[in-house]
C-alpha cells in the first residue's frame, strides 16, 4: 500500500519542512523545523548510491545505484511520514536528467510511493546552488560552483543579486567514466567544458564558492593535513597557491594512497582527482584569488526559495542568533538596548564588527541556565559549534571569544584557535565581552534597566553615570569591572588609527 503524502509546492504551511534531493553521487534527505531565515536540520541523512556512475559511457543510471537509491527514498518516505513534516518536496538532478531510463526511474517511485518528483533543469540548478549561497554567506560576491556526480552548475552572484547561470558535463563521475582515469583527458575534458561559457572569464570574481561532497572532501583533507584549528568547513578559505600545491601533491599519489588519506570515505576517493583538477581550472580561468566552501546546497537554495522577500532580505547571522536565543528563552527588546548602551565606546569599529557585536548582543545571555564555573568555555564552544550562517571564521571566533569575555575576564582556553585573530580583533572582543558582562551587573539581563545607566569612554577613561534610583548598583564589584573594561579599552584604542 504507498505511503500518500500532501506536498503543496505552491503554499508550505507551518511545520516541519522535508526537501529529497536525488542527485548523481548521493541521495538526501534534510527536514526542517520551519520557514525561518536560518532553518535548524532537524533531520539530515544521506546515503551514496552512484545513480551517475557509468552514464557517460552507458547513458543509463548505475543499476546497482538504482537499487539503492530506491531503498533510500524508501526510508525517507518512512522517516517523513514519522516526523509528520508539513510538507515534503523531492527533486532530482543531472543524472535522473540526463539518463535513458530516468524517466522510468522517476516513473515507477512515483507509482509505487504515491509521491512526485520534480526533475529540474541546470539552469534551475545552478539557481538554486547560487541561492544556497544567498542564504548562507554574507553579501556574497563571485561564482558559485556546484560540483555534483554527473554536473556542475555555475553563476555569479553580486550580494543578492544572481546573474549568468549554467550547466555542463562536469560531474566528478561523469569526468572519471570518461576520461579512464587518464589526467590528459581530464583536463582536456575540464578546459573545453568551461571554455563554452566566456563569462566565467570576464566576471573577474575574487572569490570562488564551492558546493558539493567532492569540494567539501578537498576542504576537510586541508583542514587536517594543515593542523588548522577550526575543524569547520563552512567558509572555510583556500587560496589559489594552496588548491594548486593540494592538487600537485594529489597528482602524485596513488587511487590506493588516496583512499587512504584521513577524512576521506573509499566512495569519495575515486573522484578526488577530477574534483580538484576541475577547482584548480576554475580558479585559473576566473582570476579568483580565493576559494570560499559551503555546506548549504541545493536544497538549502530550494528552501530559500520558499522564503518570502522580507524573510530573504533579512541578515543571517544576525537572524540566526535570534533563533539560537529563543531556543533558551532569551528574547525581547534587551538586545537592542545592550547594542545601544556599549556603542559609544567603539565609534570607529568596522561594520562587519557591529553585526558581530549586535550577534554578540543576542546572545549575551546564552549560558544563563549552565554552571557559573562553566559557562565561558561553554558559550565559547557553543558558538563554535553553532549553525550560525553569514559569519566567517574570523567573525565566528570573535564572537565566541566576546562571549566568552562575557563571563570570564581573562583567557584561560587553548591559544591555536584564537591565534587566528590578531591582537586588535582579540582585543575587541575582549572590550565587547566586558561591556556585555557590566551591563549584566546593573540590568540583570532585563529589558527596560539600562536606561538608567550611561557608558562614554573619553580622553582614555571609561566613565559610568547612573541616575538616582540606579546608584546603590554602584558597588565594588561593579568599579572593579569598570576599571578592567577601562585597561581593556585603553589597550585596543592605541590600535585604532
Amino acid at each position: 500500500m504507498p505511503i500518500t503524502y500532501n506536498i503543496p509546492h505552491a503554499d508550505h504551511p507551518k511545520g516541519l519542512i522535508a526537501v529529497i534531493d536525488i542527485g548523481s553521487n548521493s541521495v538526501r534527505m534534510v527536514v526542517y523545523h520551519g520557514l525561518k531565515r536560518v532553518p535548524l536540520p532537524l533531520f539530515n541523512e544521506k546515503y551514496m548510491c552512484a545513480l551517475g556512475k557509468g552514464l557517460a559511457r552507458t547513458g543509463k543510471l548505475n543499476p546497482t545505484g538504482v537499487k539503492q537509491a530506491e531503498l533510500a527514498i524508501a526510508r525517507f518516505l518512512v522517516m517523513a511520514k514519522r516526523l509528520e513534516v508539513a510538507s515534503l518536496d523531492i527533486i532530482a538532478t543531472a543524472a535522473v536528467r540526463d539518463a535513458k531510463n530516468g524517466a522510468a526511474f522517476v516513473a515507477g517511485l512515483e507509482a509505487q510511493h504515491g509521491i512526485e518528483i520534480t526533475v529540474i533543469s541546470g539552469t534551475r540548478e545552478a539557481e538554486l546552488g547560487a541561492k544556497a549561497i544567498l542564504s548562507s554567506f554574507h553579501e556574497p560576491f563571485g561564482i558559485t560552483a556546484d560540483l555534483g556526480g554527473g554536473s556542475m552548475e555555475l553563476a555569479t552572484v553580486t550580494r543578492s543579486h544572481i546573474g549568468d547561470v549554467a550547466s555542463c558535463h562536469l560531474g566528478s563521475l561523469r569526468i572519471l567514466d570518461s576520461s579512464e582515469g587518464d589526467r590528459a583527458a581530464m583536463e582536456t575534458m575540464i578546459r573545453e567544458e568551461l571554455k563554452s561559457m566566456p563569462w566565467l572569464k570576464s566576471f573577474a570574481p575574487p572569490t570562488i564558492y564551492a558546493i558539493g561532497g567532492g569540494f567539501r572532501a578537498l576542504a576537510k583533507l586541508h583542514i587536517r593535513k594543515t593542523q588548522y584549528p577550526l575543524d569547520l568547513v563552512h567558509e572555510y578559505a583556500m587560496s589559489k597557491r594552496s588548491v594548486n600545491q593540494m592538487v600537485e601533491r594529489l597528482l602524485a599519489l596513488t587511487p590506493a594512497q588516496i583512499a587512504e588519506l584521513p577524512g576521506i570515505s573509499s566512495k569519495r576517493a575515486p573522484t578526488l582527482v577530477p574534483t580538484a583538477l576541475v577547482l584548480q581550472r576554475l580558479l585559473a580561468l576566473t582570476g579568483a584569488r580565493e576559494v570560499r566552501f559551503s555546506v548549504s546546497g541545493i536544497r538549502e537554495g530550494f528552501f530559500y526559495d520558499l522564503l518570502g522577500p522580507r524573510l530573504q532580505k533579512e541578515d543571517a547571522l544576525l537572524s540566526s542568533a535570534g533563533d539560537l536565543a529563543a531556543l533558551i528563552g532569551r528574547q525581547g527588546s534587551y538586545a537592542q538596548e545592550l547594542h545601544d548602551w556599549m556603542t559609544p565606546l567603539f565609534p570607529t569599529e568596522p561594520l562587519a564588527w557591529q553585526r558581530v557585536r549586535m550577534a554578540l548582543c543576542k546572545l549575551s545571555e546564552l549560558a544563563w541556565a549552565i554552571d557559573p564555573n562553566f559557562r565561558a568555555n561553554w558559550a565559547y564552544q557553543r558558538i563554535i559549534q553553532s549553525s550560525l550562517k553569514g559569519i566567517d571564521h574570523k567573525e565566528r571566533l570573535m564572537l565566541a571569544l566576546a562571549l566568552y569575555h562575557r563571563y570570564q575576564t581573562r583567557w584561560k582556553g587553548d591559544k591555536s584557535e584564537i591565534n587566528l585573530l590578531d591582537e586588535r580583533e582579540r582585543l575587541w572582543s575582549r572590550c565587547v565581552g566586558l561591556s556585555a558582562n557590566l551591563a549584566f551587573q546593573l540590568s540583570g539581563g532585563r529589558a527596560g534597566n539600562l536606561y538608567h545607566a550611561k557608558l562614554a569612554f573619553h580622553d582614555a577613561q571609561v566613565s559610568l553615570a547612573l541616575d538616582e534610583e540606579a546608584l546603590p548598583l554602584r558597588t565594588e564589584a561593579v568599579e572593579k569591572r569598570l576599571d578592567g573594561l577601562g585597561d581593556a579599552l585603553r589597550a585596543f584604542s592605541n590600535f585604532i588609527i
